[in-house]
């Protein structure tokens, strides 16, 4: 199982998300958040595996993408992209490095 915390900003939610392998290339995403928006996207994902080899491959083929941009009002929320690391993570597709963000004045 893998799990990454992210304060996505201005916003002040915090969402963790927990990637658990089922398979070589499948792995159930769920979310706990204080999001209302991507509380759906919870909803949305259920706890069916996905297949990460779509997620992060096959233009056009996300759920994750999908349906973060059918339920999240903002295009910059960092959520998206942190929810497909975690899953290339839990399968082995990458490792498990902290992606930082930082505005320089």
């Amino acid at each position: 199982m893998t799990e990454m915390e992210v304060f996505a900003g201005v916003c002040g939610f915090k969402t963790v998300i927990t990637a658990d392998p089922t398979d070589k290339y499948k792995a159930v995403c769920t979310l706990e958040t204080g999001c209302p928006n991507l509380k759906k996207v919870a909803e949305a994902l259920g706890d069916e595996p996905l297949d990460i080899m779509n997620e992060l491959f096959a233009k056009g083929q996300s759920k994750v993408i999908t349906l973060c941009t059918a339920h999240l009002p903002h295009v910059s929320c960092p959520v998206p992209a942190a929810i497909l690391k975690t899953l290339e993570v839990s399968v082995g597709l990458a490792l498990p490095a902290d992606p930082v963000l930082t505005f320089r004045k």
